[in-house]
């Protein structure tokens, strides 16, 4: 992103938006008294000083050299204003010495780039145990009574959790007729990301300093015009406007129109990572159940799958007293990725328009 100065018939402008002036004029509305929502000050920096704005806030009463005509109203009173690339901007001189205002335009910004992003994939899990019914298979609306491990986690062992004593009795029917176990999950896939988010520093490519003219009278020149020191050919006599209205063009005399920032505010971002549905997961898992606590004497087993439940009928009146489970097919579903995107960016805030006398600009 480039703001760049455009230098067409004596007019230079920068466009932008937002606030963040205090000092001795009274803030916009929304000013929050900051130059700047992140970074630092400086030659390479996002923000400036706060805005003071000059006419006669600081210095010792300057001597008459030459009359100026005086601001006018939006505008603000006169100062005496230096540029160039940051770092390398003229000192206020002597008769001005009191630096105020510092801004800063020709913002670059390098794109910012965030983490790759991918998706694990999905994974096929156990049923959270089996269930015991008071009816033959399918078993729907009547009395059930759950077995087995409740977290699913008994692949591979003999689980004799929640176990059912032969000849229960459900409302004057066996508990035990059929038994009939949940289709397996397919766990979802889970975002992962590589890498942290790079965020280049935004970068000023011109620097505007405001030096202080002391107080100044009228006494000698026209109606509506000051009295004004000598300023040195490294600045210029400004009006100043807090903002950027394109509507208020620079009155008389006061042609070579400028915009300056205070900061930036940085809305850089990045998407988060996300992933999508699992897409061609199979899965099946053998299970049987057991008379005793110890997975011996077999009463049953069946198979299930993540397409459906099983149900399988026994002997009425059975003991459930342990069961296991394996599974057979784990072929992991894949996920569409997604998030990771750029977003965001980083804007110049806190306008100032300056109305200069001369071109003080250095060239390109």
């Amino acid at each position: 992103m480039r703001y760049a100065w455009f230098l067409c018939g004596g007019m230079v402008a920068v466009t932008g938006c937002g606030d963040g002036f205090v000092g001795n004029h009274s803030p916009p509305p929304g000013a929050d008294g900051t130059t700047s929502t992140s970074g630092s000050t400086g030659g390479s920096g996002t923000g400036g000083q706060l805005f003071t704005g000059g006419g006669g806030s600081g210095g010792a009463a300057v001597s008459c050299d030459a009359c100026a005509r005086d601001a006018q109203t939006p505008f603000e009173g006169l100062s005496a204003y230096a540029f160039g690339k940051p770092g390398e901007v003229a000192p206020c001189p002597d008769v001005a010495p009191l630096v105020g205002f510092e801004g800063f335009a020709d913002l670059t910004v390098d794109p910012h780039a965030c983490p790759s992003c991918w998706c694990s994939p999905a994974g096929c899990a156990l049923p959270e145990g089996m269930y015991a019914s008071a009816a033959k298979c399918p078993g729907d609306g009547a009395a059930s009574l759950p077995f087995g491990p409740a977290d699913g986690g008994w692949e591979g062992t003999c689980s004799n959790e929640a176990p059912i004593a032969a000849g229960l009795q459900c409302e004057g029917v066996a508990c035990v007729q059929s038994l009939s176990i949940p289709a397996m999950t397919v766990e979802p896939c889970q975002p992962l990301s590589q890498g942290a988010a790079s965020l280049p520093t935004p970068v000023w490519g011109t620097m505007v300093r405001e030096c202080l003219l002391g107080p100044l009278s009228g006494e000698g020149c026209e109606t509506g015009e000051v009295c004004t020191p000598k300023l040195p050919d490294s600045l210029s006599l400004c009006l100043f406007l807090k903002g950027d209205d394109p509507a208020y063009q620079c009155p008389e005399d006061y042609e070579r129109r400028v915009v300056v920032y205070a900061g930036v505010a940085d809305e850089r971002a990045c998407e988060p990572c996300a992933c999508g549905d699992a897409q061609g997961a199979e899965c099946g898992a053998f299970l049987s159940a057991f008379a005793n606590d110890a997975c011996g004497s077999l009463i049953a087993t069946v198979i299930t799958t993540s397409e459906e439940p099983a149900c399988v009928d026994v002997p009425s009146g059975s003991a459930v007293g342990s069961a296991s489970a394996s599974v057979v097919v784990d072929k992991p579903g894949t996920c569409a990725q997604s998030g990771g995107q750029p977003s965001g960016a980083i804007e110049p805030v806190g306008p100032v328009t300056l109305c200069c006398q001369k071109e003080i600009y250095p060239p390109g």
